[in-house]
């Protein structure tokens, strides 16, 4: 099943788009109504789509899209706004979002990006698969150096802090370097470089690239 958050302060105009994806059997994990909401909500959740608005109070749409871009440079984040301007339009060329929409917008129009979107994960989850095992196991690698009690003390806190495993680091390697520096403080370098030099070879592949490139912040 598709999930999808989506990000308005129009409140008349999220119960209609709720009640359309769901139709199609697409599940709305949670709405929030600005920036910060969406921000939150895709760390928690990490919807397979994000329908944002630009214009929300306090914090706006490019913020949240930076934000998304940050933690997860492949995150589908779908634009949907009432008014695109010049100065919009600029940020967002930077930010890449998957689409823009401009409102009223079409409902079949949103229906052909979504079987576009998950068209390609669907293509090419077997592939994250394996690059999730080989990050894994990398990982892994690297502390077991140090000691076992290490590999298991990141991944008990992973999980404790994040319900996240080291399979899925390669989607969140913020969570894993925000482990390794609270263990380790300073330290935390000698174990991210001991990764990355274990993934060089593989550092053109996607997402692998930008899970280095989170690494090495």
């Amino acid at each position: 099943m598709v999930t999808v958050a989506i990000i308005d302060d129009d409140k008349n105009t999220v119960d209609v788009f709720i009640e359309y994806l769901e139709i199609f059997d697409i599940k709305v994990v949670a709405v929030g109504h600005n920036g910060k909401d969406a921000v939150d909500i895709y760390k928690k959740y990490k919807p397979d789509i994000t329908f944002l608005d630009l214009r929300m109070p306090e914090y706006d749409g490019i913020y949240a899209l930076s934000e998304i871009r940050n933690l997860d440079p492949n995150a589908n984040v779908i634009i949907v706004t009432a008014e695109l301007g010049a100065k919009h339009s600029e940020k967002l060329d930077s930010l890449r979002p998957t689409d823009i929409f401009t409102k009223p917008f079409n409902m079949e129009q949103i229906q052909l990006a979504i079987k576009r979107i998950t068209a390609t994960k669907a293509n090419t989850s077997g592939h994250d698969k394996e690059k999730k095992a080989l990050v894994s196991i990398t990982i892994t690698n690297a502390l077991d150096k140090m000691s076992p009690s290490a590999t298991n003390e990141v991944g008990d806190r992973l999980y404790a802090k994040y319900h996240c495993y080291f399979t899925d680091c390669l989607e969140h390697p913020e969570y894993l370097r925000d482990i390794l520096t609270e263990i380790f403080g300073n330290g935390a370098l000698v174990v991210m470089n001991a990764i990355r030099n274990d993934l060089t070879e593989f550092e053109d592949q996607q997402p692998i690239s930008n899970f280095l490139l989170v690494l090495s912040k």
